[in-house]
């Protein structure tokens, strides 16, 4: 099976040092989270650690 990567581009700067985060809302307790986390990620945030911009 071949797997595809995309790299994640700054939209300013055109940079690929890129930091990817996923915020979380409240903390959940590792005893919980299978039930709580279905391994999808809900949002992204990034941030591009040469100029500083930030998108999702």
């Amino acid at each position: 099976m071949a797997r595809i990567v995309v790299a994640e581009v700054c939209p300013q700067c055109r940079s690929l040092d890129v930091r990817a985060t996923e915020p979380r809302w409240f903390a959940v307790e590792f005893a919980r989270r299978g039930e709580l986390d279905d391994g999808w990620v809900d949002r992204l945030e990034f941030e591009c650690r040469d100029c500083g911009v930030f998108w999702d």
